[in-house]
């Protein structure tokens, strides 16, 4: 039987709660960033980080580039993030693209170096907006809504239904 495993870096609880969501459908193994096990034992990894100013987290940059790559070559991946405005666009090199876009990008770069083969199934979900690295999310209280968990859930068993056997 395929095995799967979520793997999220969090800092206000978000989410980590929207991984737990996605592990709840996909019947699947949940850890921190900080407790990566051997994943040469998953067919399938579901990777999330929370974003800052369109960037993947430091701390979620810095695991993921300290992935195994031979536990990694030719695996399933799959992405989702939190973002206080991942539909806000910016410009970068001319060209308007979305927050979300730049840090799945950025993710997509880094784990296909490790030999991962990214999926397109992707969850972006509202998280906290923090104006400052301390405190609560001072915009987008209330975020993840009881629809955005349920979503987590259905993108979960969505992956579950396509990529394990």
């Amino acid at each position: 039987m395929s095995k799967a495993i979520v793997i999220y870096n969090s800092r206000s609880g978000n989410t980590k709660e929207v991984a737990t969501k996605i592990a709840e459908g996909l019947g699947a193994d949940l850890v921190s960033y900080k407790e990566i096990p051997d994943l040469k034992k998953y067919d399938l990894m579901v990777f999330g980080t929370w974003l800052i100013m369109s960037t993947i987290s430091p701390a979620g940059k810095k695991f993921m580039k300290k992935l195994d790559s031979e536990a990694m070559k030719g695996k399933n991946v799959a992405l989702f993030i939190t973002a206080g405005s991942p539909d806000q666009s910016m410009k970068r090199k001319g060209t308007k693209i979305l927050q979300k876009d730049i840090a799945f990008n950025r993710m997509v770069e880094i784990l296909e170096a490790k030999g991962a083969k990214i999926v397109k199934e992707r969850l972006t979900i509202v998280g906290a907006y923090k104006f400052l690295p301390w405190g609560s999310g001072s915009k987008y209280k209330g975020h993840p809504t009881d629809e955005e968990l349920q979503h987590s859930i259905k993108f979960g068993e969505s992956l579950k239904k396509k990529y394990l056997k």
